[in-house]
């Protein structure tokens, strides 16, 4: 297909919807590196300074006086005029306004001034050091105290190292994933009550990130997630036995 044929084609596709083998561990995996360089090249721009020479030069009183005031005035002011249109809560508000913190971008972008010959560049330089780690240290520092301080609700995300997968040559078709819903038939049912017809049959039931056992006494859950192996052609549509009566359900999403 031409490249100048692309927008023109279906939305499903470009590459971005393709189903591609792998695609969950290839977007961890370029993920994960793309946090590790970031967190490498903020450690190697920050050895480009030496701290010894910040209160000498007055990086360190002219970049903690700017800092000062980016947090304080100068963001607050110009982006609660852009959020006055958002609908958000006072204490999502001023946690926008709080939390904006900087990174190894204005560090980078600040080393060009080493190259590009300005006047006085050494100490501009520095007094961007100053502030970027202001902003790591003091703004970073303070997110989960602000937020509970605002009424912001925040949770701990526990490691989960375990995981269960099968590799397919072919991309498997009919596999269905479901969430059990409170108030929804199968929510206390039994899944040998279930009325899913003889060709369906629950592979895995997973409740509390844990494996069920699944037989037909296995009782299911509100918040279960069922994986359903059924015939993508003749197979039932089976959500609104998932589903609570009146919900609109949205039907099962493929695994």
């Amino acid at each position: 297909m031409a490249l100048g044929s692309w927008p023109c084609s279906s939305p499903a596709s470009w590459p971005g919807t393709l189903g591609a083998p792998y695609k969950g561990e290839i977007e961890r995996f370029h993920g994960a590196l793309a946090s590790l360089a970031e967190i490498v090249a903020f450690l190697v721009l920050g050895l480009t300074v030496g701290l010894h020479t910040l209160p000498d030069s007055g990086a360190l009183g002219i970049g903690l006086t700017l800092a000062v005031l980016l947090t304080v005035a100068v963001r607050p002011l110009l982006v609660g005029l852009l959020l006055l249109p958002v609908r958000l809560a006072w204490g999502e508000r001023l946690f926008v306004l709080w939390a904006g913190l900087k990174g190894a971008v204005p560090i980078l972008l600040g080393s060009f001034l080493l190259t590009a010959g300005v006047p006085d560049a050494s100490r501009l330089y520095a007094v961007i050091i100053v502030v970027v780690a202001f902003s790591v240290i003091v703004q970073g520092g303070l997110v989960p105290a602000v937020a509970a301080r605002l009424g912001v609700p925040m949770r701990t995300v526990e490691p989960e190292p375990w995981s269960l997968g099968m590799r397919f040559r072919s991309e498997p078709r009919g596999l269905r994933r479901h969430v059990v819903a409170a108030g929804s038939p199968a929510d206390g049912c039994r899944i040998g009550d279930l009325d899913v017809g003889e060709d369906v049959w629950i592979g895995f039931v997973i409740r509390d990130n844990q494996l069920v056992p699944v037989n037909g006494a296995t009782s299911l859950r509100a918040d279960d997630e069922i994986l359903v192996p059924t015939d993508p052609e003749r197979g039932p549509d089976l959500s609104p036995i998932f589903s609570k009566p009146g919900s609109g359900h949205a039907g099962p999403t493929s695994a």
